[in-house]
C-alpha cells in the first residue's frame, strides 16, 4: 500500500455517509391523526415527513488545572470551626444563639474571644502588642482590612 491515508479517508467517508443515512427520522401521520416516528419510513397509507434534527450541542469540560485552581480559592478551602461552649467562656456570659449569628455574619462583638475572631477571618495578617492589648489586623471576605483589639485575657473589650 503506497497511500494508506487514502484508504482511511475513503473508509471514514463511507462510514460517515452510512451513519448519516441511519440518522434519518420520519414523522408518520395516519389518516385518523395518530402520529408516530420511525427510522425506516412510513406505511403507504400514512403521510411521511422527514424530520430535521439539530446537531447535539456539547460543552467541553474545563481542564483539570482550572478545576484545581477553583478548588483552592478561599471560599472552597477547609474552614476551621470554633465550638462555642455555653458555661465556661473566657470572656464572660453571652447568648449562644446571638454569638453564632454574629460568627456567621462575621460581626465582631464585645466579649468574643480571639479564637472566635480567627474562626471568622483566619490567621491575622499582622499583630501588635502594646501593654497587654493585642491589635490584630485581619482581611474580611470583601478583601478589606479589619483591625480588632483584644484585652489581656484575649477577649474583645
Amino acid at each position: 500500500m503506497r497511500h494508506p491515508y487514502l484508504l482511511y479517508l475513503t473508509l471514514s467517508i463511507c462510514c460517515y455517509s452510512s451513519t448519516a443515512a441511519l440518522a434519518q427520522i420520519f414523522k408518520c401521520t395516519a389518516d385518523n391523526g395518530n402520529i408516530s416516528f420511525n427510522d425506516s419510513g412510513c406505511p403507504p397509507q400514512a403521510q411521511q415527513e422527514l424530520v430535521s434534527r439539530q446537531p447535539v450541542t456539547s460543552i467541553p469540560a474545563p481542564p483539570n488545572k482550572a478545576i484545581e485552581h477553583h478548588q483552592d480559592t478561599p471560599e472552597h478551602r477547609a474552614t476551621r470551626v470554633t465550638v462555642i461552649s455555653d458555661d465556661k467562656h473566657p470572656c464572660g456570659a453571652f447568648d449562644g444563639t446571638q454569638r453564632r449569628t454574629d460568627l456567621i455574619r462575621k460581626q465582631v462583638k464585645s466579649g468574643m474571644s480571639q479564637a472566635e475572631v480567627q474562626s471568622m477571618f483566619g490567621k491575622p495578617l499582622s499583630q501588635r502588642n502594646h501593654n497587654g492589648i493585642v491589635s490584630a489586623v485581619y482581611r474580611n471576605n470583601k478583601e478589606q482590612r479589619v483591625t480588632v483589639r483584644f484585652n489581656q485575657q484575649g477577649c474583645v473589650p
